[in-house]
């Protein structure tokens, strides 16, 4: 019978020799031993195949037969009650009866020649942590089998699966224990070895049910069918060891183990294999799958496949262990490399250290030096600066002045100004009153400003804090307190220079500004916003009760006489508009005459008629139009109507009498006229000019302020305000007391940065052909690995199939041809090449599948 080839053409046999497993999974091995023992968590998933199945599946039987010897504890119910987790090292062969031995990773060191003591051992490590009734734990024991007859490779038998429980197990024994097992088959770097019994149907397999809630494609699970002796007659499990009942990357392998009466008798594991040999050659519907069944082409699959995965994990290893170190050497920084001395003078300097350090790393914040600047958001000084630009700049701009005021405000706050005079244009009593109302408010959000400029220093200082502060409680608390005091103490002199800020800019009124609008502009941009002409102007003041006889008036004079003569009459375009319009040219109004004020109703005739009162001057704003009191008539003058004794006093109490009381709370009437809405206008107009102008003052001021009494005086003055209230060496000994547990975790983070370095040193101790190549990128190139180890993959064999031989390279010869050359092309390769290009062409050739025999 030939041997059994790969796709590729490399004999099978090679994966029997082990080469590349001998290299690689002992190296794992050390890596687990080293990590167990760790107290730190140091966690990095190395890789292994863990057995899962029901309880009485035949999983303790599959690794007793994978190591060819009875170790395992046996018995009703649940036996395996903790996880095991069994290293398989091969040994040069030796004679004696120490040729194989067992050893526990809790008693280090001491070697079990008896394997019948190894089980004792399991038994009495488990009820150690569990008791003796039937209890279970999810720490495992670490038991190590060195045998030449056995192939390399990392096991872990975990726990079967129960449903109901016995003894002092818990009612939920079956989650716990579908828990447990999870635990250790969802990180992808551990192969599932799931055993299953054929004398049960295999879509109701426990373990493949709890592989395919970790791998649903199969891609890392490897099915081994038990008890094909035990079947019901008439039936086989052929289908599904064809991998066509429940499909698996990996495929199906079936065994034939010892029966519980084989166990009892001893019969040995090399008569065992015989008559699993002799099971499938008396059974011939196996005769199909007969090449993928059996203990020892389970062995060799198990190796090839933990080999490969590992291979394939280790760049991935490699750089979890690195970045392991990097976060382990910053914690053992942040803990110190030893304790503090016990001399005053090095407590001394390493407080003196630490407090330079804490002033730098301030400073360096502020600044945006500093290393440990974030890239996701805002940091330091840039969160200050932030506040500056976007939210206090801002604020100020969206704040509007007159936005709170109403036009009745502001036609009270004019007509209070004018007093019992009232006013003939724009008064500058009411405009100073709502001004200076606008200039208050920008006093809160400039304080703030300054609020949100402590929190960020404080923010700050706490970011900053070295990572030996957290060794020392005592000065840790002592330094927040300093900082705090500090930082705080700049706050007093910045919100005073701002109130001061704000007072000077209400002291004094500038209304010369350069940038302010002024009087004139203020009331030309309404008129124009108004649409008022100097023509309309004219003819408005014209037509308002200046007759032809009348002296002549100047325009300003004229309008302002018309807007006040108009009384209750509908506004119109003249009076104030024309005024301000004849002001704007400066020209001055011109004074009544004597005769104007004081004269009659008719003409200033002084002879009555029906006339007086009542004629072309009677619109005219003169004290003459005035009737006298009682004076029907028409005659005499309003001084002799005046001082009437009796008569007078008595029309002024009929008058009184028909009048209402005003009311304690008077309000500025609804009806607005032009003057009135000029001036409203005008007024908004001006508060809002000038506060603008105060606005940009503060903007540019209140940062300056802040910088000045908080975040420079802080920067500048902060390593000597620590010194001066730390550095004191009565308090060395109380603030450089170290905390209780900073010397364990010291301990542990040296214990743990040792164990990745050796892990580090072990991984490149490994050899470069089983690690395979390293390409220009500085990154492991499988595809080099595979032309290395496999000529028709190499470069020059595009050469040869192109027709050029390869003699006619530079500098060489072709190989020997013929099978006489395949033969030296074989011994050429080494051996962990050679096992290599075995995996590899099991694993492209579609699993375990592809080294079926062809049909007969």
């Amino acid at each position: 019978m030939e041997p059994q080839t790969t796709p590729r053409g490399t004999p099978l046999g090679f994966l029997a020799s082990g080469s590349l497993g001998e290299s690689i999974i002992p190296a794992i091995n050390k890596l687990q031993d080293v990590f167990s023992q760790l107290s730190s968590d140091v966690k990095l998933d190395l890789p292994q195949i863990a057995v899962v199945g029901s309880q009485s599946s035949g999983k303790s039987s599959v690794l007793e037969a994978l190591v060819g010897r009875d170790f395992l504890p046996r018995g009703s119910n649940v036996v395996t009650r903790r996880p095991l987790i069994l290293q398989l090292v091969k040994v040069q062969p030796t004679a004696g009866q120490y040729a194989e031995w067992g050893e526990f990773l809790h008693l280090s060191g001491k070697r079990f020649y008896d394997f019948d003591r190894i089980r004792q051992e399991i038994l009495a490590e488990t009820e150690r942590i569990v008791g003796s009734n039937k209890g279970i734990s999810e720490k495992p024991i670490r038991l190590k089998i060195f045998s030449p007859n056995v192939l390399t490779m990392t096991l872990v038998d975990l726990p079967g699966i129960t449903r109901v429980p016995v003894g002092d197990q818990p009612s939920d024994i079956e989650a716990r224990l579908r828990a447990m097992i999870r635990e250790y088959v969802r990180h992808p770097s551990c192969l599932i070895l799931a055993v299953s019994p054929a004398n049960q149907d295999i879509v109701n397999s426990d373990a493949l049910d709890m592989a395919r809630q970790v791998d649903p494609e199969g891609r890392r699970t490897i099915g081994v069918l038990t008890k094909l002796d035990i079947m019901d007659r008439g039936t086989d499990a052929v289908a599904v060891l064809k991998n066509e009942a429940v499909p698996l990357a990996l495929g199906f392998v079936g065994v034939v183990l010892r029966s519980q009466e084989d166990i009892a008798n001893r019969r040995s594991m090399a008569d065992a294999r015989g008559a699993e040999r002799a099971f499938f050659e008396a059974h011939p519907e196996y005769l199909e799958v007969a090449s993928q069944c059996g203990v020892g082409h389970l062995a060799r699959v198990l190796n090839t496949l933990l080999v490969e995965h590992i291979r394939g994990l280790l760049p991935s290893l490699r750089q979890r262990i690195e970045e392991a170190v990097t976060s382990r050497r910053r914690e053992l920084a942040m803990y110190g490399d030893a304790p503090p001395g016990n001399s005053s003078a090095a407590r001394g300097a390493l407080l003196l250290t630490i407090l330079d350090s804490y002033a730098s790393r301030f400073s360096a914040m502020l600044d945006g030096r500093s290393e440990h600047m974030p890239v996701t958001e805002l940091a330091g000084g840039a969160r200050i600066r932030h506040i500056f630009q976007e939210i206090f700049n801002i604020g100020l701009e969206q704040l509007d002045p007159t936005g709170e005021l109403t036009d009745d405000d502001v036609r009270t706050a004019i007509k209070n100004s004018g007093g019992i005079k009232g006013s003939l244009l724009i008064p500058e009593a009411p405009f100073e009153l709502l001004v200076r109302r606008a200039i208050e408010r920008l006093l809160a959000p400039s304080l703030q400003c300054k609020d949100f400029v402590h929190t960020e220093l404080l923010r700050i200082a706490s970011q900053c804090a070295p990572p030996e502060v957290k060794r020392f409680q005592i000065l840790g608390s002592l330094l927040s307190e300093a900082v705090e005091e500090f930082i705080s103490a700049g706050t007093g002199p910045a919100e005073q220079q701002i109130r001061n800020l704000v007072a000077c800019e209400l002291a004094y009124i500038n209304t010369s500004h350069p940038q302010f609008i002024g009087g004139n502009r203020a009331i030309a941009q309404v008129l124009e916003r108004r649409g008022v002409a100097n023509d309309s102007d004219e003819d408005s003041a014209s037509a308002n009760g200046r007759d032809a006889g009348a002296p002549p008036k100047s325009k300003s004079t004229s309008a302002l006489v018309a807007a006040a003569s108009s009384g209750g009459a509908a506004p119109r375009a003249g009076g104030l508009a024309a005024a301000a319009k004849a002001a704007l040219r400066g020209v001055e109004p011109e004074l009544y005459n004597p005769e104007e004020l004081l004269g009659t109703a008719a003409g200033g005739a002084g002879d009555g008629g029906e006339g007086g009162g009542g004629g072309g001057d009677a619109s005219r704003p003169g004290l003459a139009s005035i009737p006298a009191a009682g004076d029907t008539a028409g005659k005499g003058s309003w001084f002799a109507n005046w001082f009437s004794s009796r008569g007078g006093a008595a029309d002024d109490a009929a008058s009184d009498s028909m009048l209402s009381r005003p009311p304690p709370t008077l309000k500025v009437p609804k009806a607005v006229s032009d003057q009135e809405g000029v001036q409203v206008e005008v007024t908004r107009l001006l508060v809002a000019s000038y506060f603008d102008i105060v606005r940009k003052n503060l903007q540019d001021a209140v940062p300056k302020a802040l910088m000045h009494f908080m975040v420079n005086a802080v920067q500048r003055g902060l390593q000597q305000h620590l010194i001066r209230k730390l550095y004191r060496e009565e308090l060395f000994e109380a603030i450089m007391e170290e905390r209780q547990d900073i010397a364990a975790k010291r301990a542990q983070c040296q214990e743990a940065l040792r164990a990745l370095r050796s892990a580090q040193v072990t991984l490149e101790g490994l050899p470069a052909e089983l690690l395979g190549r390293v390409n220009q990128s500085g990154r492991w190139s499988f595809k080099q690995m595979l032309e290395a180890a496999s000529p028709e993959r190499s470069p020059d064999a595009h050469l040869r199939a192109n027709g050029r031989p390869r003699s006619m390279l530079p500098g060489g010869g072709g190989p020997p041809q013929g099978a006489a050359g395949a033969a030296q092309q074989q011994q050429q390769l080494s051996a962990a090449q050679k096992a290599a290009m075995s995996a590899v062409s099991l694993l492209a050739g579609g699993g375990i599948a592809a080294h079926r025999v062809s049909p007969r």
